[in-house]
């Protein structure tokens, strides 16, 4: 169980290494500043499907879950959601499901687990989605904060406005990372206001502030103004 989604452009050349920390913040400053998916969820763990990772030849199920993974990546890089958590057997696809079933214990499996959550997010299936993004339980401080996201999305999306403030929150916490985490406090303190917590929702709007990324001023201004929130 927990503990405490970025856009697919071109496909990469994937690090030989377990979860390495400085790709990711590599990738993490492109995708802060790609368009918002649905329900105020920048696209974290999309992109993922590039840095899914080769771990070492001695590790059987991971190297065969990372073969089926890399055959249904352009399902969900074409938005075909069903098809990608269900699989297309005509093409010998398996779906996220699938790969989530049979290897969700290693790495790629963990990493197939948030793509399904998100696959089940975009279709609406939040109840779904809530339930793949807990199973998932991912091991990297990364895919972690990606699927506290998806939770949060998923809480908003079944409009549990204070449940999505307290995972955005958690979300933003649990990977330090500048311009990720100041998307995800903003998201906590538009949730709060939408709770009616209005001390909290100042808090997570102060910790925007904070992390000195301007692009979410005027946005904090408006919800200052419409909450009535008595920000500076």
């Amino acid at each position: 169980m927990l503990a405490a989604k970025k856009k697919i452009a071109v496909r990469e050349v994937a690090p030989k290494s377990t979860l390495s920390e400085y790709w990711f913040k590599a990738r993490a400053f492109y995708d802060a500043y790609q368009k918002y998916l649905m329900y105020g969820v920048i696209a974290v763990v999309v992109i993922a499907v590039f840095g899914y990772i080769y771990v070492s030849n001695k590790q059987k199920n991971n190297d065969e879950a990372s073969r089926l993974l890399r055959l249904v990546q352009p399902l969900v890089q074409q938005g075909q959601y069903k098809s990608a958590i269900e699989g297309d057997k005509a093409r010998k696809i398996s779906g996220l499901q699938d790969i989530v079933n049979q290897y969700g214990s290693t790495p790629t499996g963990e990493l197939a687990g948030v793509l399904l959550g998100n696959c089940f997010l975009y279709t609406d299936q939040f109840d779904k989605a809530l339930s793949a993004f807990d199973d998932a339980s991912p091991s990297s401080d990364l895919l972690s904060s990606a699927a506290l996201a998806g939770m949060a999305a998923a809480y908003e999306g079944k409009k549990d406005y204070a449940s999505a403030a307290t995972y955005y929150e958690k979300a933003a916490s649990k990977y330090d990372n500048e311009f990720l985490s100041a998307a995800r406090y903003f998201n906590a303190g538009r949730m709060y206001c939408m709770s009616n917590d209005k001390a909290q929702a100042k808090e997570m709007l102060t910790k925007v502030r904070e992390s000195n990324t301007p692009r979410y001023e005027a946005d904090i201004m408006r919800l200052n103004a419409q909450y009535a929130l008595e920000m500076d």
